[in-house]
């Protein structure tokens, strides 16, 4: 069973924790000490970026079975639903937690008649997952690509 609640004050190590494990391995050949000063870096400059590019997005943590999962941050505009950051702890992944999401969010952009965007690594596995739902390619850049999921696409 798969439950949305808020962000709360306590979810912060988590939250962390979560950021550091899709990135720990470019940090690997440096000294444990120098990784956790540089990853945290990364995510206090993310919390920002995402604060000031998305102040009014939703900030939730992804609930499974009673276990703290993941993370879904969702901005909703008139004209779109944007997911802006959703991880699946690593233990927790190839369980449809992922799917399950974004198959809600799928359905509330086609009751809404809106577009679904998101924007995810090149080399990130989760784009063959973003393809079997449906999103298509919108632009992309060196790093990102930016996807999206239209109304009878």
């Amino acid at each position: 069973m798969i439950h949305l609640r808020q962000v709360r004050a306590e979810d912060e190590a988590f939250l962390f924790a979560l950021f550091s494990t899709s990135r720990e391995a470019e940090f690997a050949p440096l000294p444990q000490s120098q990784c956790e000063t540089l990853l945290r870096l990364q995510y206090q400059a993310q919390c920002r970026d995402y604060a000031a590019r998305f102040p009014h997005s939703e900030d939730f943590i992804v609930e499974f079975c009673g276990r703290t999962a993941g993370r879904l941050l969702l901005n909703r505009e008139a004209s779109e639903l944007r997911v802006v950051d959703i991880a699946v702890a690593p233990e927790l992944q190839r369980r449809g937690i992922a799917s399950a999401l974004l198959n809600s969010l799928i359905s509330e952009a086609k009751a809404a008649r809106i577009t679904l965007r998101l924007s995810v690594w090149h080399g990130n596995p989760a784009v063959a997952l973003y393809r079997r739902l449906g999103f298509r390619p919108r632009t992309g850049s060196a790093t990102h690509l930016e996807l999206e999921w239209r109304p009878g696409s």
